[in-house]
């Protein structure tokens, strides 16, 4: 994936990253959060979102450095990754998800064994935090939600989730659902096709045949998201990075179009600094620019402080 592909991938995770989208994936594909307001949700029982973030440590979201470096292609991040609460357990944490958008559908290996085991790390990764002492009792739920974009034309517009079953094979036990229910792998494969709501939500807001415009007319009137006008602007950055990418494919060197996808990407590194509590050596750490791009953008960045 070349660099400018790379940050419009970034701008579409930091998008569904907005607690207003994830509060509506979690009311639709996560059981326990189904008789919540979409609202609630956003506001009380999401917190700690990171979005390709390589500073938190791999065992533990809240140290150094969350990262997975054993699958082939090398060092690679969760897309998305945040924990959650439901309003009414008294917990500061009941679940840790995240969240991948998955362009490839066959990238050699299946993605749902990908996604049992990016929910084994989350598993493991409790040691730190609430397992210590062998407590294990206090481990939480993980889900490892999967949204696919290029699924087979059979496939479309479906709802998968595997998770964790018992089988008594012989007599009778007591074991409790809630003790070995801990992992789920949740797979949405996207399709115009589909009239299920989430999907026809993801459908529009990934789509990058859909201008900005029109994206948003949707978005509020056709599924009652209710954004704030940061959330709106990114959505228009997004789309705009997005005509950039293609436009690029089509024609390079248009220069002021890429003057002016310049100037956007500059006000999205803006916003993340702002937002973030990061610096804009953090910010490209994190969208991973090289080294020879950085000193342009700082360049921008002084210009625009001024």
């Amino acid at each position: 994936m070349n660099n400018i592909n790379y940050q419009y991938d970034t701008f579409c995770k930091q998008v569904i990253a907005r607690p207003i989208f994830l509060a509506h994936i979690l009311k639709k594909c996560v059981s326990e959060f189904k008789f919540f307001d979409v609202s609630l949700i956003a506001k009380d029982c999401i917190r700690d979102i990171h979005v390709n973030q390589k500073n938190i440590h791999r065992f533990s979201p809240f140290l150094s450095q969350f990262e997975d470096d054993s699958l082939k292609e090398g060092k690679a991040v969760f897309d998305i990754f945040f924990v959650a609460r439901l309003p009414d357990s008294g917990h500061d944490i009941d679940f840790y998800i995240n969240i991948e958008i998955q362009d490839d559908f066959y990238p050699g290996y299946p993605l749902s064994a990908r996604g049992v085991y990016y929910g084994g790390r989350m598993l493991s990764m409790q040691y730190e935090d609430q397992i210590r002492h062998s407590n294990y009792g206090n481990l939480k739920k993980v889900y490892s939600i999967w949204i696919c974009l290029n699924a087979p034309k059979e496939e479309r517009g479906s709802i998968t989730e595997i998770s964790l079953d018992k089988k008594v094979h012989v007599g009778y036990n007591r074991i409790r659902k809630e003790d070995y229910d801990k992992l789920s792998v949740i797979l949405l494969y996207l399709g115009k096709e589909s009239e299920e709501e989430i999907l026809g939500l993801l459908q529009t807001l990934l789509d990058e045949t859909i201008q900005s415009e029109r994206k948003l007319a949707i978005l509020e009137e056709e599924y009652g998201i209710v954004m704030d006008d940061e959330t709106r602007k990114e959505i228009r950055d997004m789309c705009n990075l997005g005509d950039y990418v293609e436009n690029k494919g089509m024609a390079k060197g248009i220069t002021k179009g890429i003057e002016e996808t310049t100037l956007k990407f500059i006000g999205f590194i803006q916003n993340m600094m702002k937002n973030n509590d990061m610096s804009a050596e953090e910010v490209f750490d994190m969208m991973q620019i090289p080294a020879k791009e950085r000193e342009e953008y700082l360049t921008y960045l002084n210009h625009a402080s001024k």
